[in-house]
């Protein structure tokens, strides 16, 4: 047999085994407790999906405010609420508008909000 046969041969070998370790390095593996991630990940959309909203306190982070804003609450409120979108987020919505209103903050004409 030929040496470059023999390398092929040997190659191909390797390449499997390391295949077959590599899928069962990353074959789906239960936690200890009997729980795989995706019954996790089921559970928690679950959850979410059952949250009883009227039992969160007044003031929610991301609810309209139940009275208009001031200045510096609206300010402060754009601050905290810098990774949420307006339009998106009911108290940044508001927070920005009264921010316009007061001329503090000047929409691009560009840009729909």
């Amino acid at each position: 047999m030929p040496s470059w046969v023999f390398v092929i041969c040997v190659t191909a070998a390797l390449m499997l085994t390391a295949a077959a370790y590599a899928v069962a390095w990353m074959w789906p593996r239960r936690t200890p407790d009997g729980r795989s991630v995706a019954e996790i990940q089921q559970r928690v959309r679950e959850e979410r999906s059952e949250m009883d909203t009227a039992v969160w306190p007044v003031g929610y982070p991301h609810d309209a405010p139940d009275r208009p804003m001031g200045e510096l609450e609206a300010q402060r409120t754009m601050q905290r609420h810098r990774s949420c979108r307006v339009g998106e987020c009911p108290r940044k919505t508001v927070a920005w508008r009264t921010l316009v209103a007061a001329g503090r903050i000047t929409p691009d004409s560009g840009r729909t909000y």
